[in-house]
């Protein structure tokens, strides 16, 4: 008679198969079966764990991405060891110098010192821990000794073993670098390009983005992959080398570079510096450098280490890759903020394998700096490896440097510049070139808060010409919101009303909504209880703006280039002729417990988001501040405070938990 087959039995045996095929796939690159054959099994194995629930262990191939609730925040974790950082050099006699040094930290023995040298990719340091085999947690470097705890979207990471291949009871904290494949990362910014979201600027600032998304479905949407280079603590082996680790990791499931050598000798390490220098394009990721470690743990522990990294290793960076070309026009682009930044259009030249035609020339200081104009043959370089930037003038071929205008490019208003700025600013809020990213402020929630009137209403509105100031917002009619896509008559009055409700928000959150430069919602609130008209705001002084405590320098140049605006005086009586508010209701808070006391939040309170906290504190007649000081008055502490809560206990500073912040809001 035959013997069943057990279904907890066929669920482990078909995980250890898809372990297996994982293996030979993300980590040797070699398969044995097609992917149909290999989605057949993943397909089995997630009917059995569905149908025996009971079955399902966190380490199952099926629960890379779980079904837990989205993140608000990355909690603190502590490293097991610190994560170090390491010294980087820039020259080969830089490292020859290392080498020297090494030398004489083993007591100039005549010990022969072996090297391992591993390319440095450019990516997001993180660690993996894993109790008897399983995944159990993972975290960012963080500042070393604390890091993030980000092991739902480490799991989503296809080349990451969740259980490990062996069945030793096994404690080790593996290290290592997330990154993004060239090839990846292209697809990746086509498809935010395609969906009108800006595209990553570098294939690090892509992982480091994907790795730290609250929504870990997000996560393994980007085809992130992973690399060993360290570890924290291994326990129940021992191991001699760091090559002998890295084999150790290979066995047990962990991806490990291809282009890594184990050195005889100082020179063997220099020549193969050179040879991955020269050779960096033809790898399917980015590396920015190499790093040299003394490859015996023994020698490792002689040499020992500074407070912030090892002495027996050594970063080895890239020299950053040049090109000269000419200087054909400097093109002046008006950002959403209304910042004036020039762009350099360059006469196409290869860098790096990509063909150059523009680069960045960061501000007008820097282009006197650089006594860079129109004509000049100029040597480029791609700034971390992705963003091409001017450095020099290579010939002289023009009559001194570009100067910075006078007016703005697309709205032809005068622009200003703020004492101590480098940048030149349109502050037109009706600006073309930045009115759409103005507009979606406007009607954000925390400013006007029209609901119903989102990005995709701007849009088409824009495109059929109807908006072209914030007054114009209160001008738009029940036709003119017929024409839009998808809106019927219930659509249309809904949104109506909501804009009609949107004139009776108070002056602090039209302050805020008018996106004045380095106004937001707490200096917003400040000037609207001071001034409590839009009147009074537009007339005052300067030293009356200056007398406002919270209120600086800055700030005040910013408040008065805005109101010094003629095109910004006559939209905001347009505002007032149309019925929009422009008072700032007094309140009575005179018997309120928190009336002229400063509150300082850190940490996560469980019942109240932080913006709720804070308007609650303003409502009552307090204020809040983001620092502490001997001036505060309490300090609300939520989950995982940070070092204001340490800073408040060494004042002296009233200390309050959740409860007692809400009892106090709500005493008579």
């Amino acid at each position: 008679m035959e013997q069943e087959y057990p279904i907890e039995k066929q669920i482990e045996d078909l995980r250890k198969q898809i372990r297996h095929h994982d293996y030979l796939y993300y980590c040797l690159d070699n398969p044995e079966i097609s992917d149909f054959e290999y989605d057949k099994l993943f397909k089995q194995l997630q009917k059995l764990e569905k149908d025996n629930p009971l079955f399902i262990t966190p380490d199952s191939p099926t629960q890379r991405v779980s079904g837990s609730v989205v993140s608000s925040s990355f909690k603190q974790v502590k490293h097991s060891t610190p994560m170090l950082s390491l010294d980087n050099s820039y020259s080969i006699e830089d490292v020859l110098a290392w080498n020297d040094r090494v030398k004489k930290n083993l007591n100039n023995t005549n010990d022969c010192v072996e090297f391992i040298v591993e390319p440095k990719i450019d990516g997001l340091s993180a660690s993996l821990t894993y109790i008897n085999s399983s995944f159990v947690s993972g975290a960012t470097r963080g500042d070393g000794e604390y890091g993030e705890d980000i092991t739902e979207n480490l799991r989503t990471i296809k080349n990451i073993p969740l259980k490990l291949l062996n069945n030793e009871s096994l404690l080790c904290e593996i290290r290592g670098e997330v990154y993004i494949n060239k090839k990846d990362f292209q697809q990746l910014n086509d498809s935010l390009l395609d969906n009108g979201v800006t595209k990553f600027a570098n294939p690090r600032n892509a992982a480091a983005g994907s790795l730290r998304q609250k929504n870990p479905k997000i996560t393994a949407e980007r085809k992130l992959s992973f690399f060993v280079h360290s570890f924290g603590q291994v326990q129940g082996i021992e191991l001699n080398k760091h090559s002998d680790f890295l084999n150790f990791c290979s066995k047990i499931g962990f991806p490990i570079q291809k282009d890594i050598k184990v050195c005889k000798n100082i020179k063997e390490v220099t020549d193969f510096l050179m040879y991955l220098q020269e050779n960096r394009d033809n790898l399917p990721y980015e590396i920015d450098g190499a790093v040299v470690k003394v490859n015996d743990y023994k020698q490792q522990k002689i040499i020992g280490f500074t407070n912030k990294s090892p002495k027996w290793a050594i970063a080895y960076k890239f020299p950053a890759r040049q090109a000269t070309t000419k200087l054909l026009s400097i093109e002046l682009q008006v950002g959403r903020t209304g910042v004036i930044t020039p762009k350099a259009t360059l006469s196409p030249v290869q860098l790096s394998g990509v063909t150059i035609s523009n680069a960045t020339l960061h501000n007008f200081d820097e282009i006197e700096r650089l006594n860079v104009n129109i004509g000049d043959d100029v040597v480029i370089e791609r700034a971390g490896e992705v963003i091409p930037k001017i450095i020099k003038v290579a010939t002289k071929n023009s009559e001194g440097y570009f100067l910075p205008p006078l007016y703005c490019p697309s709205c032809k208003s005068h622009i200003v510049k703020e004492e101590d700025d480098v940048y030149y600013n349109c502050v037109n809020p009706s600006c073309p070139a930045q009115f759409r990213r103005s507009l979606i402020h406007f009607i954000s929630r925390d400013a006007m808060n029209i609901d119903g009137f989102g990005e995709v209403v701007v849009d088409q509105l824009l495109k059929l010409n109807k908006l072209h100031t914030f007054a114009d917002i209160y001008k738009l009619t029940f036709d003119d919101l017929m024409l839009l896509d998808l809106f019927k008559e219930k659509k249309a009055n809904n949104l109506i009303q909501a804009i009609i409700d949107s004139k009776k928000q108070p002056l602090s959150k039209l302050i805020f909504a008018l996106g004045i430069r380095h106004i937001g919602d707490k200096s917003a609130q400040i000037l609207a209880n001071v001034f409590q008209n839009i009147d009074k705001l537009i007339s005052a002084t300067k030293e009356e703006l200056l007398s406002i405590n919270e209120i600086g320098p800055i700030l005040v140049q910013s408040i008065l280039d805005f109101f010094a605006n003629e095109q910004t005086l006559k939209m905001i009586e347009e505002l007032k002729s149309l019925g929009v508010n422009t008072m700032e209701p007094e309140k009575d808070t005179s018997f309120s417990p928190l009336s002229n006391k400063t509150f300082v939040l850190t940490g996560e309170l469980s019942t109240l988001t932080r913006k709720d906290a804070e308007n609650i504190i303003s409502s009552l007649g307090g204020k809040y501040s983001s620092s502490v000081s001997k001036k505060t008055d309490y300090v609300v502490v939520g989950e995982n405070p940070g070092s204001k809560y340490q800073k408040a206990v060494k004042l002296g500073v009233k200390i309050l938990n959740e409860k007692e912040f809400k009892e106090l809001i709500n005493a008579k």
